[in-house]
């Protein structure tokens, strides 16, 4: 796998391959007497309309895409997978050893928005995206080598490694029928995206603005044709869509002069305008009826996504009626007791999310990385292993949850001392959880005093360096960091002071790209923070997986591979998925790769006249439920 190809989350293959989203001039304040427009805070600028590609994969791009994009399946707030019945069904139709089919259906009549028929074509691009091996015989390049045509994160996972031949289309186009070459955990996960296809071929043929319905008709034939990829033409044009796939959504304005044809939508919501690095607004899709119905009762007609990276920005812009909506994965003490002074016209809630921040070690470059990583904690060598556990030993996991963590809201967190996590296959409070930690060696980093633990780390690097010490710093280690997060650098802070009394001297610099970052050999640690969007037998498997989307340090291990193979693709009893996870967490913890530092707190603030926002751990987070909000009269 390409560098590039690094995933930034992990991600729900149900949303869709192609994420569509809106852009926005900045209309009124939202004080405004009638209520109808709902602004919502994002922390980071949007960067694309497309995060299924490796540019485009963040959590922002993605929350857009679920505005404007209705899949198979969400989550909602209790983390309860719920099927979306309004676009169509799945179910099982074979079902042997050696051929396991699943055929998917829509249910007929549904639009895109500009009134194209949604059909079983608008589904095969998942398979295009997803399906290394069809993208190595369309003649789009190999995946794991090299960065393909369609540059996508989808690439390497269950599906491509499980899936046989084509997907077969119905006769009636509404259904297709997909084989795997034996059955499937979670299954249910692997569901096809739809994307207007016929767009995309039009855009790869250089056509401008919406068209007639027939010539939208033959651009889905056209399609079809080509994803059979028997002719040089076919595969000619398979390759002119996935440059347009790759590159053409990644845009961050919308104006008049904006291509309509990047803009179709199958959501609640359709783009209007976007201004770069400002926000993005996005209206009702008069045409909608691919997900549960909009409310009618004092609707959100209007939604503006307003970019502001500034935290402390952004609680004032919620008091001053600027923002609706507010969610931040990171907050601050400051930030919280903020809010909170705020009374009666902002609805507050801090909880444990389904997020949590982690610290990784760089042993080698990314699978298929184009640049060599030689830092001081490069390879498996018994010099390298050492220096690695000692920098673990010096990560004063629990000076940071005393800190920064547990006074956000002790009440809400659970009313108990919050601890550090200690894997990264489930969350404290479950038997999971107890299971795996007691097995994993994992005791040695809460043994003892953070004194004792940085002694060790010091004696550990004196092996190599005899003369070091606290006033003597031997090893070089570069951390990257969001350096735009004011929690980020305090952490990067206290790990560099611990880290000085065993010999290490820390380059706090940090990165103001880390989402590009992460994948860069010029950094020998990282900290930052993972988001589930699912959970499921292989819940963080891609993070141990050699060519996992979520490795990005060089981790390369035969017998990981091997188990992270049987949570991704057999169907496991609880014990059997149980010591599948002890037996990649011991060889993490042996090899001195990471660990997990804490379960993140998540703060949520809305406008009190807004009904049923409510905030949920996975997935879209903020507007998983888009279609209950309204605002009371």
């Amino acid at each position: 796998m390409n560098a590039k190809r690094i995933a930034r989350a992990i991600a729900l293959a149900a949303v869709g391959s192609l994420v569509l989203t809106g852009a926005p001039a900045l209309v009124g304040p939202a004080t405004a007497a009638t209520k109808s427009t709902l602004i919502i805070h994002s922390p980071a600028k949007l960067t694309s309309l497309n995060s299924g590609t490796s540019d485009g994969n963040t959590t922002y791009n993605a929350q857009l895409g679920y505005l404007t994009g209705s899949g198979f399946l969400y989550y909602d707030n209790q983390t309860v997978l719920k099927y979306n019945t309004k676009l169509g069904s799945m179910k099982i139709s074979k079902n042997t050893s050696s051929d396991f089919r699943i055929t998917y259906t829509l249910v007929k009549g549904q639009t895109w928005s500009d009134g194209t028929p949604i059909t079983a074509h608008d589904m095969l691009l998942s398979h295009v995206t997803g399906a290394d091996e069809y993208s190595k015989a369309a003649g789009l390049g190999d995946p794991s080598t090299t960065t393909a045509e369609f540059d996508s994160v989808g690439y390497g996972g269950t599906y491509g490694e499980n899936v046989v031949g084509l997907p077969t289309v119905s006769k009636d186009q509404l259904s297709i029928e997909v084989r795997f070459k034996k059955p499937l955990p979670d299954w249910q996960l692997l569901a096809p995206g739809v994307s207007p296809v016929h767009a995309l071929s039009l855009l790869a043929d250089n056509k401008v603005g919406l068209q007639t319905a027939a010539v939208n008709t033959a651009a889905k034939a056209k399609f079809l044709s080509s994803f059979s990829y028997k002719t040089a033409a076919n595969k000619a044009h398979l390759k002119a869509m996935g440059k347009v796939w790759t590159e053409d959504y990644n845009i961050t304005a919308v104006t008049s002069a904006t291509n309509k044809l990047l803009l179709i939508s199958n959501g609640g919501y359709i783009i209007q305008s976007a201004v770069k690095d400002v926000s993005f607004t996005l209206v009702k899709n008069p045409k909608y009826n691919s997900g549960p119905a909009m409310s009618t009762t004092f609707p959100v007609k209007t939604v503006i996504i307003k970019v502001i990276e500034n935290d402390t920005s952004a609680v004032q812009a919620l008091r001053n009626g600027e923002v609706d909506l507010y969610y931040n994965t990171n907050p601050t003490i400051a930030g919280n007791a903020s809010l909170k002074a705020q009374g009666a016209n902002i609805t507050v809630l801090t909880k444990k999310g389904a997020g949590y921040s982690h610290f990784n070690l760089r042993v080698g470059e990314p699978f298929g990385g184009e640049t060599a990583y030689r830092g001081p904690f490069f390879g498996m060598s018994q010099k390298a292993k050492d220096l690695r556990t000692a920098f673990l030993y010096v990560i004063p996991r629990q000076q940071m949850v005393d800190n920064f963590i547990q006074p956000l809201d002790p009440v809400n967190a659970g009313g108990a001392v919050i601890k550090p996590m200690d894997t990264h296959f489930a969350f404290q409070g479950t038997t999971e959880y107890n299971t795996i930690t007691k097995a994993t060696g994992m005791a040695k980093y809460t043994t003892g005093s953070q004194a004792d633990r940085t002694a060790l780390a010091l004696a550990l690097v004196k092996k190599y360096y005899p003369t070091a010490s606290a006033t003597e710093s031997k090893v070089d280690v570069k951390l990257m960091f969001a350096n735009a997060s004011a929690l980020r650098t305090s952490l990067a802070q206290l790990i560099k002071a611990e880290a000085a009394k065993a010999g290490f001297n820390v380059d706090i610099t940090g990165s103001a790209n880390f989402s590009a970052d992460i994948s860069n050999v010029e950094y020998d640690a990282t900290m930052f923070g993972y988001g589930l969007t699912s959970v499921s037998q292989a819940t963080a498997t891609a993070i141990y997986k050699s060519n996992g989307g979520n490795n990005a340090y060089g981790w390369n291990s035969a017998t990981i591979d091997q188990n992270v193979e049987k949570l991704e693709s057999s169907i496991l009893a609880p014990a059997q998925a149980t010591a599948a996870r002890i037996a990649i967490e011991k060889i993490s913890v042996a090899n001195a790769y990471g660990f997990p530092l804490y379960q993140n707190l998540t703060t949520a603030a809305s406008n009190k006249d807004l009904k049923n926002f409510k905030p949920a751990p996975l997935g879209a987070n903020l507007v998983w439920n888009y279609w209950e909000w309204n605002f009371k009269p």
